[in-house]
């Protein structure tokens, strides 16, 4: 099970961080902050820790089905923003559009989610205080990645447009809301 419990963190963290890398270009002039590297120590850690673990059969199960959720939405998001410039997370650039296609129609993060649900899944997988610390400085790091992006959006003429698209949407999550 180590052996299997490694490559699907790998499969899922880093082959996720390998496409980001290449869909995501950050502007030179308004480069990332320095803690986006915790986002590749993350999961080299959490793979790692993978190798070594001995997980239930029910714990294999729960967190593959997790993994493969967190894989699902990252390609769907990944399809969906297809041929658009985004922004690198905590890129100091300015924003140029509300995107409200595919996963953005529901939750304004998806990519973030769909690694938060990777992380809970390796919690699942590697219930222990190495995981969870891991999965809590996830959280951390992603909640204020895009608290960062909502500021950038409020500082731009997008601003009323993105309040809008904040009502009816969830940061990471879907809400249910009155329309």
């Amino acid at each position: 099970m180590r052996v299997y419990v490694g490559l699907a963190l790998a499969m899922t963290l880093l082959n996720q961080m390998a496409v980001a890398a290449r869909i995501f270009t950050p502007v030179r002039e308004a480069m990332p902050k320095a803690r986006v590297n915790l986002i590749w120590i993350a999961a080299f850690v959490t793979v790692w820790h993978g190798f070594r673990s001995s997980p239930e059969i029910w714990q294999v199960a729960l967190g593959t089905a997790g993994l493969l959720l967190s894989f699902g939405l990252f390609d769907w998001a990944r399809r969906s923003i297809r041929g658009k410039f985004f922004s690198y997370a905590y890129c100091g650039d300015q924003p140029g559009f509300v995107w409200t296609s595919g996963p953005y129609a529901w939750i304004r993060n998806p990519f973030y989610s769909s690694y938060l649900i990777a992380y809970l899944s390796a919690v699942i997988l590697m219930p222990d205080e190495i995981s969870a610390v891991v999965f809590l400085v996830m959280v951390w790091l992603f909640a204020s990645a895009a608290i960062y992006e909502e500021g950038k959006f409020a500082a731009s003429p997008l601003a009323a447009e993105y309040n809008e698209y904040m009502r009816r949407t969830g940061r990471f999550f879907p809400t249910v809301r009155e329309r």
